[in-house]
């Protein structure tokens, strides 16, 4: 089996994909690599093409999410030309790169299925006319389609298209820490897109320091936040084990999404730490909150709500207990007999 994937890079599509390969285990092909923290060690994995993007690509896919930076590049010649390099049965991680599997399966005639981590089909304007019609032509003739929550699960039925919903996973931890310090934490890979400028709103509400951690995609962007919000200690990318003891001493993750259907891996990896969660209700983490944390409109009630679980310290360890059992049934191991049996219809 393969899982294929169009950047190896950062983020919570590289680390499904990532974590899929090594549970099956299957192997990980990957059109290109970009700047990753992610350990591959034990992982069998493959780079088909070597060297940058081309400009074109790069402008075309800055029209949709400048933001994101070049690294995000949607990379059309490698996805047409990998169609005569990859053989057997795959899963796709997003529409793009099933565009591979959708010239298979018209050449060759070979299934393919494919995981949605953002559909587009909900998405409105004329710029977004070429990219939904690319979406479901792929989608048309995916034998298996997955996706990572409720809500893009009913947009596509919405539209014609069943699919089946595997959470991405955690690793729980065998025991937690219920002595945490006065911090609140946000987790992400940063762009002016995910508005970093509200958390630095929240640390000048709350009750305790606001740590924000991961890479940013654009080097100014994070220089001219840090210059506007001292108050917001900001790590920029961290290695796993340094991630993981921010986990461990933090008291509440926050995290707001925009029209982001996906749950973040930031949201799954301190709940597998037991940490109280508090997002937005445009986060498809919202689906995961139940009894261990909030689900808030904006940043003046996420702060209160911060405020809340710093001060009550038994709502704080009853909401890490909640966080940690829920966890506990989003295991890597879980979601990869999940996605392998759905992979056995191929």
């Amino acid at each position: 089996m393969n899982i294929v994937l169009r950047i190896l890079w950062k983020g919570g599509v590289t680390r499904v994909a990532l974590e899929e390969a090594r549970n099956i285990p299957a192997k990980l092909i990957a059109y290109r690599k970009g700047e990753t923290y992610y350990d591959l060690t034990g992982i069998n994995y493959e780079i088909l093409f070597e060297g940058g993007s081309r400009k074109i690509f790069t402008f075309l896919t800055s029209l949709y999410a400048k933001h994101r930076g070049s690294e995000a590049t949607v990379d059309l010649d490698r996805i047409i030309k990998a169609k005569d390099l990859i053989k057997g049965k795959a899963l796709f991680h997003d529409q793009f790169a099933g565009l591979t599997g959708y010239l298979r399966k018209r050449d060759y005639g070979e299934d393919y299925a494919v995981y949605i981590h953002e559909t587009s089909l909900d998405n409105k304007g004329v710029k977004w006319i070429l990219p939904k019609k690319l979406e479901r032509l792929v989608l048309s003739k995916s034998k298996v389609i997955i996706t990572n929550s409720n809500w893009n699960r009913e947009i596509l039925e919405e539209n014609g298209f069943k699919a089946e919903v595997v959470y991405p996973g955690c690793y729980p931890k065998e025991r937690i820490n219920l002595d945490r310090e006065k911090i609140v934490l946000t987790v992400s890979l940063w762009d002016k897109g995910r508005r970093p400028e509200i958390y630095g709103e929240i640390a000048k509400r709350i009750k305790g320091k606001l740590i924000m951690a991961g890479a940013w995609a654009d080097k100014e962007a994070i220089e001219e936040f840090k210059a506007k919000y001292p108050e917001v200690i900001v790590t920029g990318p961290l290695p796993e084990s340094e991630l993981q003891k921010l986990y461990d001493k933090a008291s509440v993750l926050v995290r707001f999404g925009f029209h982001e259907k996906g749950p973040g891996m930031g949201v799954l990896e301190a709940m597998a730490s037991g940490m109280p969660v508090i997002v937005n209700d445009q986060l498809g983490s919202k689906e995961l909150i139940k009894d261990n944390g909030f689900v808030v409109k904006d940043e003046i009630e996420a702060a209160e709500r911060i405020n809340e679980i710093l001060e009550d310290d038994k709502l704080r360890k009853e909401f890490s207990l909640n966080s940690w059992e829920i966890a506990k049934s989003l295991h890597w191991k879980n979601h990869a007999e999940k996605v392998k049996e759905l992979m056995e219809k191929l």
